[in-house]
């Protein structure tokens, strides 16, 4: 059955506004709900037939699962693109609520990709990883400055080291020993992350497709399946770079036309994966497109373009990976071999 009403949640953290209209776009309720999932649940049911909208943001999961489990058709849209599209001068919840609705009930709503559960646990294991190593990062900066401070030598990278590292204690420094029980606790920490991507990597085909890739290793190869798969939602390798944030706005007007900075609407945390994965690949393959491209950039651009160029280069490789099916092999396959998957 076509639906006959259609929902825009302008949700966040305490509240919820609703705007329900009806095919002709008529108003028939605007109201404000508690972040309660039972409350929007109860809310919906009282709409069997109505279609759902909402914004992807912080909240969005709690609130798309409740909506879903309604029985409900729930459309997540693209938030910049939504502002885009229906940016106001006048701007509020109800008007935001209103707009989506507005939106799904014209069809015109930027769909973004909604991970299912499984996806979304995984995608939350790779993120803390992470979060948890960038931390780490900053309190081994933090120790090796305060040696610093006091005059103290130290070995290059000795708090990379566990056995080293604890020899630092006998300083008796608090600050110092503070630091260590911290690096102690990431220890603990990111090990039981590591030994769940190490779990996903085993059970992903995808993955262990991409750990043949020179450079890229579990936990690359599973955050990138993670933030990228289904790999067939991108029609295009265009369409996929610029998801990345590795392709250059683009300004122009008339017969003027340049190119600005990276996009920022995009996964960051793809990109940052790409970058660190492209300088290993380089290392270990340095004859390959990647490294003669991150080069040729290099030397044109400078070293920060050329990373940028050869992580463009790297995920065009992870996608025809994907795509096809089959591992990387150093040679460009011919255009008539035919997919591991067909």
């Amino acid at each position: 059955m076509e639906s006959q009403l259609f929902v825009g949640l302008d949700a966040h953290k305490s509240s919820i506004v609703v705007t329900v209209l009806d095919r002709e776009g008529k108003r028939i309720d605007q109201t404000r709900l508690g972040s309660s999932d039972a409350e929007l649940r109860q809310y919906l049911r009282g709409f069997p037939t109505a279609e759902v909208v909402l914004e992807a943001c912080n909240v969005w999961q709690h609130v798309y699962d409740a909506a879903v489990s309604t029985g409900a058709r729930v459309t997540l849209a693209h938030p910049y693109r939504v502002r885009l599209i229906s940016e106001a001068s006048l701007k509020s919840d109800k008007v935001d609520s209103l707009a989506l609705a507005q939106l799904l009930r014209l069809k015109a709503v930027p769909v973004a990709f909604a991970p299912n559960e499984a996806t979304r646990e995984l995608r939350q294991i790779v993120r803390d990883r992470a979060f948890y190593r960038e931390e780490e990062q900053s309190v081994r900066n933090h120790i090796y400055s305060v040696l610093l401070r006091k005059g103290i030598p130290y070995e290059e990278g000795v708090l990379g080291q566990k056995r080293k590292r604890e020899e630092l204690r006998s300083l008796g420094l608090p600050e110092v020993d503070r630091g260590l029980e911290m690096l102690a606790h990431f220890d603990a920490t990111t090990a039981e992350l590591d030994r769940k991507i190490h779990e996903a990597f085993l059970a992903s085909k995808e993955a262990q497709l991409l750990e043949s890739i020179p450079g890229i290793g579990e936990y690359t190869a599973v955050g990138l399946v993670a933030e990228l798969c289904p790999i067939d939602r991108f029609p295009n390798v265009e369409k996929l770079c610029s998801y990345a944030g590795l392709v250059p706005t683009n300004h122009q007007s008339g017969e003027t036309s340049y190119q600005g900075h990276l996009k920022t609407d995009s996964n960051h945390l793809v990109k940052w994966l790409l970058i660190e994965a492209s300088w290993s690949h380089r290392y270990w393959e340095k004859g390959s497109d990647v490294a003669k491209i991150a080069k040729r950039v290099s030397r044109r651009r400078g070293k920060q373009k050329g990373n940028v160029a050869g992580a463009h280069k790297l995920l065009k490789i992870v996608y025809a990976v994907l795509r096809r099916g089959t591992p990387y092999t150093p040679e460009r396959p011919s255009p008539g071999l035919s997919s591991a998957k067909s």
